[in-house]
């Protein structure tokens, strides 16, 4: 051992002429090697899994686009026909998005028929989630109900989006969005804006307490086309959500309706709002079907502005001028300051052998459903 070196305390000889000098120079060398090659394998590393995604992207991509042309094939096994005139997927690195332009969605069953049109569709969803697709119609939507070339009802509206969520053990929610819309049904509506959610359950119900499905709808800006003195257009904001209880066989409506009566079924009402001027209904119940399919039901909630109400029913002739007045001065006594200090009334409304009534007052004849 050189004197350099044994100066150092338990160490070997580490000097340019020693052997154990030049293995310990040779393990530094390959040492530094391994740390300059790092990057280089780190960037082959990045490309390989860029590679490998864009690769499942491009299939994915292709499978989409298949998929759709399987879906809408089997659409026509249930008198469905969807067609475009070109479908495009695109959206990476992140997304895919499908757009499909032309759309046209024909329901050929007679009755009651119907068809869906729409310039530019399209869907995007993350590559990590496909449950949740996100839908738009920029250049909006129309639909028809019945014959073609004499419809029962149209809608138009200026734009459209919406989304669809699918559940990882089944069932389904969609929300639907639309802006200035408008129906016709021989009476015409139109809305500044609308919009629509529906909720399918996981699977079929098999008992009346099971739900079938859940609809809920608020509609803002709602011009009507007559509108009894002192209210005016537009409606402010008039909101529900519904939830039809038990299972509805596949027959004609009436039958339907009956077989569905006779299980126990029930039309569910959780949420009603209603806004107009100084109008405001809020409510809650539950309706049914009596012996002759006609709604009998219980719902409570508060009003606002009844006085409105009242003078409005006079001038539609729903309600005679001393019955407002009678009604008026009852209503008046259960008034109590609201959340917002405006005078409110808890109150009941019943529907019971045709018949209307806000607590015990009769308020007219029930819309009757005609089933033929």
């Amino acid at each position: 051992m050189c004197p350099p070196c044994a100066r150092l305390r338990n160490a070997g000889c580490l000097c340019r002429g020693s052997v154990r000098g030049r293995l310990a120079r040779g393990e530094r060398r390959r040492y530094n090697q391994r740390m300059r090659r790092l990057p280089l394998i780190g960037l082959a590393a990045v490309i390989l899994l860029l590679g490998a995604y864009s690769a499942y992207w491009l299939i994915a991509a292709g499978r989409i686009e298949g998929g759709f042309s399987e879906w809408a094939q089997s659409l026509r096994e249930h008198n469905l026909d969807l067609s475009w005139r070109a479908i495009r997927v695109g959206g990476f690195p992140l997304t895919f998005r499908v757009e499909l332009s032309e759309v046209r969605l024909h329901n050929a069953a007679t009755p009651p028929g119907g068809s869906l049109q729409m310039a530019l569709l399209s869907g995007s969803a993350r590559p990590w989630n496909f449950r949740v697709w996100h839908l738009g119609a920029p250049a909006g939507l129309g639909a028809t109900a019945g014959p073609t070339d004499t419809p029962t009802a149209t809608l138009k509206a200026e734009t459209a989006a919406g989304s669809v969520a699918i559940g990882a053990d089944g069932g389904a929610t969609a929300w639907l969005g639309l802006g200035a819309l408008t129906l016709d049904t021989g009476v015409r509506l139109a809305a500044r804006e609308a919009q629509l959610w529906l909720s399918l359950p996981q699977h079929p119900p098999q008992t009346h307490g099971e739900p079938t499905i859940g609809v809920a709808l608020d509609a803002r800006g709602l011009t009507l086309p007559a509108v009894p003195t002192p209210l005016r257009n537009p409606l402010d904001e008039i909101a529900f959500g519904i939830t039809l209880m038990g299972p509805i066989p596949a027959a004609a409506p009436r039958e339907a309706a009956a077989a569905w009566r006779d299980a126990g079924g029930t039309l569910e009402l959780d949420r009603f709002a209603l806004r107009w001027g100084t109008l405001a209904l809020t409510g809650s119940g539950t309706m049914a079907l009596d012996r002759d399919l006609q709604p009998i039901g219980s719902f409570s909630g508060a009003i606002e502005g009844y006085d409105q109400l009242l003078t409005a029913l006079v001038a539609a002739g729903r309600l005679r001028a001393n019955e407002a007045g009678l009604a008026r001065l009852a209503l008046g006594m259960l008034a109590k300051a609201g959340p917002d200090g405006r005078q409110q009334i808890a109150t009941s409304f019943t529907l019971q052998n045709g018949e209307m009534y806000l607590g015990r007052f009769r308020l007219g004849k029930a819309p009757p459903i005609r089933w033929e």
